[in-house]
């Protein structure tokens, strides 16, 4: 398997302080936000975006599933509970969006569950697979319909450790 690079290292922190300054906008530096990381993939984008961001956000993680190898199985598999979010801003955190299916029942849920306000963050738009009509508040960086690795993507769990963000040559 051949990978190329897409985006840098340097890329990704550049994009990323971007986006939060647009995020601590948003949400202001006052009132607690949870920050809820969406595992395995977004734990890099979540660390690196924290930092950047004011102390009133609080980590807070769930582990969904939906990929076997290369493809989406159009089911999420939930490891877990979602946390409280009754009367609380939040915002999900999630490595791409390419099919919309995991962002978009992650915010219909925490709604359902009594968000206030739920929105959504990723390093990776992808709209090439987009399979319901979902778009993320607020996006690090745009790609075509390529199958990426790096920086918490992976293929069967490899490759998540990868400091840049690079796509598999067909």
């Amino acid at each position: 398997m051949k990978i190329l690079p897409l985006y840098t290292a340097e890329q990704i922190q550049e994009a990323i302080q971007r986006v939060a300054s647009s995020i601590q906008d948003f949400f202001g530096s006052e009132e607690p936000v949870i920050a809820l990381c969406l595992l395995n993939g977004a734990i890099w984008y979540t660390s690196d975006l924290l930092r950047c961001l004011p102390p009133n956000f609080e980590l807070q993680t769930i582990r969904i599933s939906s990929y076997e190898g290369m493809d989406s199985t159009g089911r999420l598999k939930w490891h877990g509970a979602l946390p409280d979010c009754a009367g609380k801003k939040v915002l999900v955190i999630d490595d791409v969006l390419d099919t919309g299916l995991t962002m978009k029942e992650v915010c219909e849920t925490l709604y359902a569950n009594g968000a206030t306000s739920v929105a959504s963050t990723v390093v990776i738009n992808k709209k090439g697979r987009r399979n319901v009509q979902f778009e993320a508040d607020f996006c690090a960086l745009h790609c075509d319909d390529l199958f990426l690795v790096g920086y918490g993507l992976d293929y069967n769990g490899k490759y998540r450790n990868l400091p840049y963000i690079g796509y598999v040559e067909a």
